[in-house]
């Protein structure tokens, strides 16, 4: 029995001995060039490199095993100290608070940075997870190159002559520059519009290419239109004299100032509450002309 045991434990040493040396002759080169590890093989390397040099008192946890999300948007407000930002995603006023650490990775056109190349304004991009209750940005991506997207802004100037338009726009609040494709689609609200519409301080839907081609355009409101919104009050600031509508006719929102409606009228309105208001758009922002209270109601 003794000799069993010895001769099995020289057969494992020597399998212990053996397995990590044919294991990188193997997977190591190819042709006698490095060869890409694979998934397999690079995994368990870096996991133990990461759980040796894990300090539990000092460093960070892992982060968790959660489902990942990309975000495109804007930088709203950035907090350095505090790590963490304001970010507005595209095509939306709700803005979010992220958070980010020494475990988020940071790029610009692909190539690895650091945060302080994140700047107040920018247009980014998010792989972002829920570490605990908060928004955690696992990943920022930086483009420096202008890329096809869509957007929304405000027209602040157009060159009938060379067919260049510039919206102002929403998030980042930065001119933007867009030439009008020969095949260009000009809409103003729900019909067909032409380039007589693209006049100044009109708040527009934009449709853009790789080189800035502006491919569509939909005028959404000119200064002096009167719109109608209902829904469902989803913010007061009564300081401003200002209140956010979750429009139900389109599903979007909308901040609509209330200067001119009477303090009593105003002291009513509650967040979650619904309202029908008549309103104004004067080249800047919608202005209230009338609300009512009674005739609004938005089903649950």
């Amino acid at each position: 029995m003794r000799k069993t045991y010895a001769l099995l434990s020289i057969v494992c040493g020597g399998l212990l001995t053996i397995s990590p040396v044919s294991g990188q002759s193997q997977a190591g080169f190819a042709n006698g060039a490095p060869a890409a590890p694979s998934a397999a093989s690079s995994a368990t390397p870096n996991a133990v490199r990461r759980s040796e040099d894990y300090d539990p008192l000092l460093d960070l946890p892992p982060l968790p095993h959660e489902k990942v999300t990309l975000i495109g948007g804007v930088v709203v407000r950035l907090d350095e100290v505090m790590n963490h930002m304001v970010f507005q995603p595209f095509g939306t006023n709700q803005k979010m608070q992220v958070h980010f650490d020494t475990r988020t990775h940071f790029y610009l056109d692909s190539k690895p940075i650091t945060e302080r190349e994140v700047k107040q304004g920018q247009r980014i991009y998010l792989d972002t997870q829920l570490n605990g209750d908060r928004v955690f940005a696992k990943t920022i991506w930086i483009r420096s190159s202008a890329e096809s997207g869509v957007g929304r802004g405000q027209i602040t100037d157009f060159d009938a002559g060379h067919r260049v338009v510039t919206v102002r726009d929403e998030l980042s609040n930065q001119p933007l520059k867009l030439k009008l494709a020969p095949n260009a689609t000009i809409r103003k609200g729900s019909q067909t519009g032409s380039e007589s519409d693209l006049v100044q301080g009109a708040l527009v839907g934009i449709e853009f290419g790789a080189q800035r081609e502006l491919r569509a355009i939909t005028v959404l409101a000119t200064p002096g239109s009167t719109f109608a919104f209902s829904g469902r009050v989803t913010f007061v600031d009564l300081s401003q004299k200002m209140i956010a509508i979750d429009n139900r006719s389109d599903g979007k929102k909308y901040d609509v100032w209330m200067e001119a409606i009477a303090p009593s009228v105003l002291r009513q309105i509650r967040e979650g509450g619904a309202v029908s208001v008549s309103a104004v758009f004067d080249g800047t922002r919608y202005s209230a002309r009338s609300v009512d209270l009674a005739a609004a109601h938005v089903p649950q």
